[in-house]
């Protein structure tokens, strides 16, 4: 076939100039051959079906070849040489190119960028998840735990309102209701929450949030970054990176927080600081003579002992141009940390006036900026980033803006967070589900209040119409919910009777010589707003227990506690009322912070791009499928890690839980039982020997024991 495809080709591409007389003389024959042939063959196309067809082909051949006969003349009589026509116009000059990308970066960087891969990393400290600063908390969580897990009931209707309107129930326990008290304020709600959020979605264990380890770097490279792990990540070590080449040093460290934590190396509490390289910029001479401004930019944050920045040779910063922005969705949420927590109550605060613009006059001005909360993000490069409560400031906006408007990749091109966007806030939320203890201390809280912000402000402004306003021997500010309700109940029943004696003595006098007439503008009433707002609330309260019934997750809460929930707007000064916003009180603000939390840093992620990498390229297929075993792993951990602590519960089921697992392992051993040390390898995921397909089929395996777990879980009774 070789033989004849090259004969074929050798006489297609064989070329021979033949002069003019002799191709028109070959296209004369050609139509004489078509006269005489159509002639005589007449009779054989003598069939009505084709004769016309027939008659039309052979004519219109014969007028082809006629009009090629006369170009060949004429053109052969006007040139001698072939039959190419005369240059036309020379057209315009066209601009110079762009400047090309190489595959290699030789050209665009100075020098490769040269990537290691490491796996060595020495702990730098341990985050606890016990603080002795939470140790009334812990007393009452624990307290209402051990009821939940006891399969017995809580009466939030009574609790509700014996705490909000200081109704006696003889039978209710007072050790629950101070109880539920200690835990309706604002640090503990954020101690719960945040309690809660790692329980569902990150990594970290019931008692320890997570460790900073530094990569061990080999000779004549840098670190790029910390590493950080969650506790229930165990003896898991990812791929860290060391970096030589075109790189730079961090010009100083910012400070981001420092933290009590535990150290490895001296077996005690010390302060550990986490910090923020700070980039560099230089100048870089194009082709064209231009001057080129390029920023060598960190790739994570980085911890230390004390209080003293790291050296400033530490760390390397890679060139802007060789890193590429990491999509939030390829950002792991590691564990969040709670540390110092020191909220001032809105009841202790707000002071409520008269004037009507008195949500204007009285702007709070919010110390939760200051509260130690922070998560920690893990990049694809394994270093970390922290997303920091202290970072994280409110715009007048919808609540879809305000959790993600840092973030570029969230925003479409009308400024607004992207349909996609929404979607996976609404996903995150609903992913952390929450006990009914915590959704009744936050609706009870939230609505106290609301409530004692519409009694105050409402009694303060008819203080001067209503005697009983006035001889109060307290401020009107000072009283609770169940003292301001019980003022109202009790006017309003002292008007009442007010109101029927009058009606009594105009009757008695009617039999009297000069009868009294009845005169209706004697009589007492509350104003009506009054009236309005304390059936407002008494009605709010009663549905309270329905709306801890009917809540079960995060966004939940957000629907119940801000007006039309992620679509609702913020106000945070005057222009924001303006706007339809509300001004938020602090168990809104809690929530809405422990939702920012949640979200991805503002601060970007980056990785390496292959194209300047000189002799080493991320593997991303693979680099994809170990990040989704390290988080079916760590699921898988986590149910083992509650069978462990809450071992009573579980001990029955033990046995299934034992052949779970050892099933487990037998398949994994069927998939990766020739590689030396396997199971410790998986263990560990050091996945050098183990190739993308045997890594999707340990993926099943694990997803499998998973599911299995946590239906043990489902169907294990309280």
């Amino acid at each position: 076939m070789d033989s004849i495809s090259s004969f074929i080709n050798t006489i297609i591409s064989f070329q021979i100039n033949l002069p003019i007389w002799l191709k028109a003389g070959f296209i004369i024959f050609l139509i004489m051959a078509f006269v005489v042939g159509g002639y005589f063959l007449k009779d054989t196309f003598d069939m009505p079906a084709i004769q016309s067809g027939y008659s039309w082909f052979i004519t219109i051949a014969i007028i082809n070849l006629l009009s090629i006969l006369a170009i060949f003349i004429f053109y052969g009589q006007k040139m001698q040489v072939g039959y190419k026509g005369s240059s036309g116009i020379r057209g315009k000059k066209g601009k110079r190119g762009k400047k090309g990308v190489s595959t290699t970066c030789s050209y665009e960087c100075k020098r490769n960028i040269y990537l290691q891969s490491v796996r060595r990393t020495d702990i730098i400290c341990r985050l606890d998840t016990y603080n002795p600063d939470f140790k009334s908390i812990y007393i009452a969580y624990n307290y209402f735990q051990k009821i939940i897990n006891e399969g017995n009931e809580i009466d939030y209707s009574g609790m509700i309102n014996h705490i909000i309107l200081g109704k006696s129930i003889g039978t209710l326990n007072q050790v629950a209701i101070s109880n539920f008290q200690n835990l309706m304020s604002s640090n503990s709600i954020a101690w719960y929450l945040i309690k809660l959020i790692n329980t569902a979605i990150t990594t970290s264990s019931d008692k320890t949030y997570g460790t900073f380890r530094s990569v061990v770097p080999k000779v004549g490279y840098l670190a790029i970054g910390d590493s950080v792990y969650g506790g229930n990540e165990g003896q898991i070590a990812l791929n860290s990176f060391v970096v030589s080449g075109d790189i730079m040093y961090p010009n100083g460290y910012t400070k981001l927080t420092s933290v009590q934590a535990f150290n490895e190396k001296t077996q005690e509490q010390e302060t550990f600081t986490v910090w923020r390289p700070n980039s560099q910029t230089s100048n870089f001479r194009a082709f064209d003579g231009s001057i080129e401004k390029h920023e060598y930019l960190p790739l994570g944050d980085v911890c230390s002992f004390g209080t003293t920045p790291p050296k400033e040779d530490d760390f390397a910063l890679i060139k802007d141009s060789c890193l590429d922005p990491v999509p939030i969705n390829d950002l792991k949420l590691v564990f969040i940390y709670t540390g110092a927590l020191s909220f001032k109550s809105d009841v202790e605060t707000q002071k409520y006036k008269q004037e009507s613009s008195y949500l204007i006059d009285n702007l709070q001005t919010s110390n939760m900026n200051d509260i130690e909360i922070f998560s920690v993000w893990r990049t694809p490069m394994n270093t970390f980033i922290c997303n920091f409560n202290s970072e994280n400031d409110l715009v007048n906006e919808s609540l879809y803006y305000n959790l993600l408007f840092n973030l570029e990749e969230a925003i479409n091109e009308y400024g607004n967070i992207s349909t996609k966007y929404k979607k996976w806030i609404v996903d995150m939320l609903s992913h952390v589900q929450l006990p009914s203890i915590l959704i009744a201390m936050i609706y009870t809280r939230y609505f106290e209040l609301e409530a004692l912000k519409e009694l105050i402000y409402y009694i303060n402004k008819y203080q001067a119409t209503v005697p009983n306003f006035q001889n109060l021997n307290k401020d009107i500010s000072s009283m609770s919910i169940a003292e301001l309700m019980k003022l109202i109940a009790i006017t309003n029943e002292q008007n009442q009777k007010f109101n029927k004696n009058l009606i009594k003595q105009a009757s008695i006098s009617l039999r009297a010589t000069k009868p009294l007439v009845y005169d209706q503008k004697q009589e007492r009433h509350l104003p009506d707003m009054i009236l309005k707002i304390y059936n407002q609330i008494t009605e709010m309260l009663d549905t309270i227990p329905i709306k801890v019934a009917n809540s079960s997750n995060l966004l939940d809460i957000v629907n119940t506690v801000i007006p039309n929930g992620l679509e609702g707007r913020i106000a945070v000064n005057s222009d924001g009322i303006a706007q339809g916003g509300i001004l938020l009180n602090e168990i809104q603000e809690i929530i809405i912070r422990m939702c920012k939390i949640l979200m991805p840093p503002t601060g970007k992620a980056y990785v390496v791009k292959d194209e300047c990498l000189g002799t080493f390229s991320l593997d991303k297929e693979k680099r994809d499928l170990v990040k989704q075993l390290t988080n079916v792993k760590v699921k898988v951990n986590k149910f083992m890690d509650i069978f462990a602590t809450e071992n009573a519960k579980y001990k029955s089921q033990e046995g299934i839980i034992r052949i779970y697992e050892e099933f487990a392992f037998k398949k994994i051993g069927n998939v990766c039982g020739h590689i030396t040390n396997y199971q410790k390898k998986i263990d560990n995921l050091d996945m050098e020997e183990i190739t993308p397909n045997r890594i999707k089929l340990l993926i099943k395996i694990y997803e499998e024991l998973s599911h299995n777990l946590e239906e043990i879980i489902k169907n294990t009774p309280s």
